[in-house]
């Protein structure tokens, strides 16, 4: 299942179509400044743990125990990935927005301050 969400939001996140396999998939993320080397060795260790149960055709007799607290890191890997892809990303477009209106409001402010009609009276 983490297997499965990470690609999820691999294709979402990042717009990676077309892709051959989960690997080519995340082969696209290297070199990105925003995944470090950690992130992309993280991500892909989880693939492998996936890999198994993706793909049982292979050797359908080999079942490996994923314990409660390999789960609980895997699924920590993905709260990680939302809030540094998804929270973060809306967090900055806030602030940003936020920036944008300061600045438009102080622009409307100026062009109707009486001191700006008198400044481009005196300018003609």
């Amino acid at each position: 299942m983490a297997r499965r969400a990470i690609q999820g939001m691999i294709r979402d996140y990042w717009k990676v179509e077309g892709e051959r396999t989960l690997w080519h998939e995340i082969e696209a993320l290297k070199g990105k400044p925003e995944v470090t080397s950690e992130t992309w060795e993280a991500i892909d260790a989880v693939r492998k743990v996936g890999n198994i149960g993706a793909h049982m055709e292979k050797d359908i007799n080999v079942i490996i125990d994923v314990d409660p607290n390999e789960a609980a890191a895997l699924i920590g890997l993905i709260e990680m990935l939302i809030e540094d892809w998804y929270v973060a990303r809306h967090s900055r477009q806030e602030r940003l927005t936020i920036v944008k209106q300061i600045g438009d409001s102080k622009d409307a402010a100026k062009t109707a301050s009486p001191d700006a009609a008198l400044s481009a009276e005196a300018a003609q």
